[in-house]
């Protein structure tokens, strides 16, 4: 334990517990002769790699101390292995393995083996009686159950797969498939036989492998350079562009014009300058990328995506939005006096809410998620009924734009306040009107119930704020600000009690469209005399 936390980054790497047991099994062989251990780094690929030769190793041993337990033909066949390297054609027969199952079973990690039904197909290479075969499988990492087999662990069957793209060759290894592979067989190449977008471990113990192999960076170049010229080279360079990346290689400044990279996930990566004219970026993912002054001229762009959550298209204004207490639910209030209803889950429009005859100007849903609230500006404010979707009651009495609604944290009452200069309180079980608050001047912009429902604060163009007594409607305290009119509480700002909550809002837009954005964080509170309000210059009280 105490070589694992001198090694930089190593107790990191471990939290996964796999990986301990890997990294207690390897980590003699990684430290043997080091002195100064806090220079070392080790990556999760040289784990890899250093546990399987050792268990290899290991095996080995085991099968030489049990040979006279052997067959004649399996004692044959085991210093056949011996003489041709037995490490080496286990890591072989595991990268096989590997490489069949992705490519006959997609991935799916189990093969079921029986000689009667399977002995002819690509599985018996594998499984079959062979000696060979034999002895091998029961010296690599692979467990059974029955008739059903699988490697000891998803991480291993990547890692085996991630070695036929590139392994720990030597740079003069006659194997080493960099130093055979020239442009004509971009086709037979691994990298363009399958996506591996999907396959993030993959790709960053592929992504590992360039930090540590200078000459796989150059061929994974190679690869993207090919494709601006040659289309049979568009699955290779999507992928290697996408382990550079992960790889932490720059492409500030880059010549890139005319590459075809779709859906490729460049997410994070630096291109700051690049000349990307006419590159194919269907599809790719641009989230968190620098692409400062980069040249996107004529590059085909369809379905990028730049990080930006889901966002709803409507016909009309968006002019407010609110969710549902446990979330399920997004309630839209359009211009045209409309509420569409979507469902969180798949957003898809559930209902449309019909009643205003224009802007709603605020929606909100009661704490106990049975009713909607809405305000607008035809002057009427409305209860839902979120079971059926009908108006359960239409409330009139202002005699101008309703401007904001809020529904108390007691489920029992919600307010309106208006351009009429009055808040008025309402009983949300019957319709019925409870108080009139009145002593504003001007427009009411902005209104909120204290976290405990007993008093109301409201905010006007009048630049005051008043907080009243939801129980008998007095006033409880006037507040002036020393700011001009056109800096506090005009075009309904937030206003609140200080209490931060939520950290994600939803945000409605002159463009029609609904956007998720995080970062931002309503103010609500426990009245101990600190409130917030205001447009560009924020008051705290």
């Amino acid at each position: 334990m105490d070589k694992m936390e001198a090694i930089p980054n190593l107790m990191d790497l471990v939290k996964n517990p796999f990986l301990l047991t890997l990294c207690l099994e390897a980590l003699p062989n990684i430290v043997e002769g080091k002195t100064d251990l806090s220079q070392l780094r080790v990556t999760r690929v040289q784990l890899y790699d250093t546990f399987a030769q050792h268990w290899l190793g290991v095996n080995k041993r085991r099968l030489q101390d049990q040979m006279r337990m052997l067959s004649s033909d399996s004692q044959l066949a085991f210093d056949a292995l011996v003489e041709d390297g037995f490490e080496s054609n286990g890591i072989k027969f595991q990268q096989d393995l590997a490489g069949a199952i992705f490519r006959e079973q997609d991935g799916k990690p189990i093969i079921v083996y029986t000689q009667r039904r399977d002995g002819g197909s690509w599985k018996a290479s594998f499984f079959g009686p062979d000696p060979e075969i034999s002895l091998l499988r029961t010296a690599c990492l692979l467990s059974r159950i029955g008739t059903r087999h699988r490697f000891v662990h998803r991480s291993i069957l990547e890692y085996f797969f991630s070695c036929i793209i590139h392994g720990p060759t030597d740079s003069n290894d006659e194997f080493d498939p960099l130093s055979q592979f020239d442009s004509s067989s971009i086709c037979d190449h691994p990298l363009s036989q399958r996506d591996l977008i999907a396959e993030p471990s993959i790709i960053q113990f592929l992504a590992e492998r360039v930090q540590l192999a200078p000459r796989f960076k150059q061929q994974l170049l190679a690869f993207i350079e090919q494709s601006k010229t040659d289309d049979r080279a568009t699955c290779a360079a999507t992928n290697a562009i996408t382990i550079l990346v992960k790889a932490g290689v720059p492409f500030n400044n880059a010549d890139l014009r005319g590459i075809r990279v779709p859906g490729a996930d460049l997410s994070g990566g630096e291109f700051d300058s690049a000349q990307l004219q006419e590159a194919d970026l269907t599809g790719v993912n641009l989230t968190r990328t620098w692409i400062r002054q980069a040249d996107l001229s004529k590059a085909q762009m369809e379905e990028v995506k730049f990080g930006e959550l889901p966002y709803l298209e409507e016909d009309n204004r968006v002019t407010s939005v609110a969710y549902s207490v446990d979330g399920k639910f997004l309630a839209v209030g359009l211009y045209s006096g409309n509420i569409n209803i979507y469902n969180t889950a798949n957003w898809t429009r559930i209902r449309t809410l019909e009643g205003h005859i224009i802007s709603v100007s605020g929606v909100a849903y009661s704490p106990s998620g049975e009713q909607l609230l809405s305000g607008g500006h035809d002057c009427t404010v409305r209860l839902w009924s979120c079971k059926t979707g009908s108006a359960d009651y239409i409330m009139k009495g202002h005699t101008d734009d309703v401007n904001a609604i809020a529904f108390a944290p007691t489920d029992n009452q919600v307010a309106s306040a208006s351009s009429d200069k009055t808040v008025r309180l309402w009983d949300s079980r019957t319709g019925a009107i409870l108080f009139v608050l009145r002593g504003h001047t001007d427009d009411i912009n902005s209104i909120a119930y204290s976290p405990d429902g007993r008093h109301i604060l409201s905010g006007s163009s009048d630049s005051t704020l008043r907080i009243f007594d939801t129980h008998s409607g007095q006033l409880s305290l006037d507040l002036k600000t020393t700011a001009d009119k056109s800096d506090i509480l005009t075009e309904q700002p937030e206003i609140g009690f200080r209490k931060f909550g939520l950290d994600r809002a939803t945000v409605g837009c002159n463009d029609r469209r609904c956007r998720t954005q995080p970062g931002c964080q309503p103010i609500q509170s426990d009245l101990e005399r600190r409130l917030f309000s205001g447009w560009e210059k924020p008051h705290l009280w």
